[in-house]
């Protein structure tokens, strides 16, 4: 299936959580996409420790990291600039925790 949208900022937002779920998660990742009238959603999740729970609802704030994520390189914009595609693209992202992991979901019109 051929997906209609530009390339320039979706393709390094999936990036950054991907480089996120291998940094954070342990075990494997996957990364799903899928396009359900005109809608891209691509998922990804990892076998890590997930996100704290009291972290969830900041997850996409500027600065913000997670307690265990401060001892490591970052600067707490990756998953703001994600939302922030998400949003400038008509989409939606979502964070939550899936089983055994933190889970993604970066949604773009098509």
């Amino acid at each position: 299936m051929v997906v209609d949208i530009d390339s320039r900022w979706p393709r390094p937002a999936v990036s950054n959580l991907v480089d996120n779920a291998l940094r954070h998660g342990h075990g494997s990742v996957r990364v799903e996409a899928t396009v359900h009238e005109g809608v891209l959603s691509v998922c990804i999740r990892d076998e890590g420790p997930g996100f704290p729970p009291e972290f969830l609802p900041r997850v996409f704030d500027r600065f913000a990291r997670a307690e265990a994520g401060r001892t490591s390189d970052g600067s707490g914009l990756g998953l703001a600039f994600v939302h922030a595609v998400a949003t400038a693209h008509g989409g939606t992202a979502r964070a939550g925790n899936a089983g055994h992991g933190a889970a993604v979901t970066l949604r773009l019109p098509c």
